[in-house]
């Protein structure tokens, strides 16, 4: 069987390829059927649960420990890192057991039928502007928890091929004004993406991607614990999220019980000016979307070809995001049907042949490398891949050393500023040394050899030769051109 996942932050949702139609998966909950698996897990009696049984364990108070936005948590760590709240589970650990969780639900308490033996395969997503360690301990994960991943599209991009899936005729197709491309507001549980996808018959292609690594519907979480005047913890934020997910347009109160006192009323118009900055920092990055748009030669304010502004993830659904969202867009804003489905639906139909869904990905961060500057006194940062770059790629570098030894230090970042250094969510990658000196050419271990400037190594030409793949995968061959020997380096993959 096939599957579109949507491993989210608040909700974990799962979509079926069955003859042409995507159903979502539900799930038995004590005789309710629930149309995903909360991202919580806890340590009961010394032993970790996850997603309902988790929930259960928080709302009855035999959770030892416990966190809620389990995907959150996990993308903030390295794959081996410890989680603080869970001691002795490493992230990847987490985020394994809580996916194998989800396969033993769909086999046993899902309306699909799953063989217990079946393979699955799935399609899986992460958040555009999401983090290349991220990237890969979602594939592993997935790996190690049973499922066969098919491919790792971001966020958006599914939510486009769903919102396409339902309205192409009205889009791409359309013969008097076909439109050119659509915008995807993707606000979740734990981050914001905002992307431009273009339309072209039933072929997706990534233009330009903004966002933010951490913001969500966690944060008006916290909010709402903030405007009641209640300490947060597990227990009580997600007593805000589902008072939170009550609200509706016309609300004026809110209503938080947290089980230990009295129901705190809320007032509603508080606590969307207390989420109004948060919701501008996320229509500032929809706004530099559209000023890479111009840059590419694409007028954001020509109707005719802007499909539209997709409002989707579970956050959407907060009225305040709505209502900006609205004033600014007018009639171009469109919401999900499902917006807590949309990119698990269109998940599925990716995953899915008969549907003949082409999708081509860019990256969607920067990429570069913290190197010695021309007299070795100073260390400069140098770009080497840009964002919406599509592979293959070939980067070369020339240089002259003043070390003994090059240590290089690469990094991910989600912006460039003005004078091309790193800003917004950095991200370090692996150190990479190689010997400029000749004498330590046949050393392996370089890391603890006294590195020593050496003018005299000027007379050494050095030659580095980057490749980024179609798979996003980066290598780079560093060549002392001067004395004839090389080595080569696979640094990861980048998406």
């Amino acid at each position: 069987m096939r599957l579109g996942i949507d491993f989210g932050t608040t909700r974990t949702v799962v979509a079926a390829v069955q003859d042409g139609r995507y159903p979502l998966a539900a799930f038995d909950e004590g005789g309710e059927f629930r149309e995903h698996v909360p991202g919580i897990a806890a340590l009961r009696d010394g032993e970790l649960v996850v997603g309902w049984e988790a929930a259960r364990a928080l709302a009855d108070g035999s959770a030892e420990h416990a966190i809620r936005s389990l995907k959150r948590v996990v993308s903030a760590l390295a794959p081996d890192e410890e989680v603080a709240e869970l001691p002795g589970i490493t992230a990847l650990e987490l985020a394994t057991e809580f996916l194998r969780g989800l396969r033993r639900s769909l086999v046993t308490h899902s309306n699909l039928e799953i063989p217990a033996d079946a393979p699955l395969e799935a399609m899986v997503a992460v958040p555009a502007n999401s983090a290349s360690r991220q990237r890969w301990l979602t594939l592993e994960a997935f790996r190690r928890a049973g499922f066969a991943p098919i491919g790792l599209l971001n966020e958006p991009t599914a939510a486009a091929v769903e919102l396409a899936h339902l309205h192409l005729a009205d889009l791409a197709q359309k013969k008097k004004s076909p439109k050119r491309y659509v915008v995807v507001y993707d606000l979740g549980g734990g981050t914001f993406d905002t992307s431009a996808i273009s339309l072209e018959g039933r072929s997706f292609e990534l233009i330009a991607s903004e966002g933010l690594a951490r913001l969500g519907g966690d944060d008006f979480d916290e909010l709402v614990l903030a405007a009641a005047g209640v300490a947060p913890s597990a227990h009580a934020l997600e007593r805000a999220r589902e008072a939170k997910e009550t609200l509706r347009p016309t609300s004026r109160k809110l209503l938080l019980d947290v089980g230990d006192r009295e129901p705190i009323s809320i007032d509603v118009a508080d606590l969307y000016a207390r989420a109004q900055p948060l919701i501008d920092r996320t229509l500032v990055q929809t706004e530099l979307l559209f000023e890479r748009l111009r840059e590419r030669g694409i007028d954001p304010d020509d109707p005719r070809e802007l499909g539209g502004v997709y409002l989707v993830g579970g956050a959407a659904a907060f009225p305040a995001v709505g209502r900006a969202l609205r004033a600014r867009f007018g009639k171009k804003l469109q919401l999900a049907p499902q917006p807590f489905a949309a990119t698990a639906i269109g998940l599925a139909i990716a995953a899915d042949p008969d549907a003949h869904v082409m999708i081509h990905e860019a990256i969607t961060r920067h990429f570069g490398v913290w190197r010695e500057a021309a007299g070795g006194v100073d260390k400069v940062f140098d770009p080497l891949i840009g964002k919406d770059t599509a592979g293959p790629v070939t980067i070369k570098r020339r240089y002259r050393p003043t070390h003994a030894i090059g240590h290089l230090r690469f990094l991910e970042c989600g912006a460039l500023d003005r004078a091309g250094q790193p800003v917004q969510d950095l991200v370090p990658w692996a150190d990479v040394y190689f010997p400029y000196d000749p004498s330590l050419a046949d050393r392996s271990e370089l890391a603890s050899v006294p590195n020593e400037r050496r003018p005299d190594l000027l007379a050494n030409e050095i030659a580095e030769t980057y490749t980024y793949g179609t798979d996003g995968t980066i290598s780079v061959r560093i060549e002392n051109v001067s004395r004839g020997y090389a080595r080569t380096y696979a640094l990861g993959a980048l998406r």
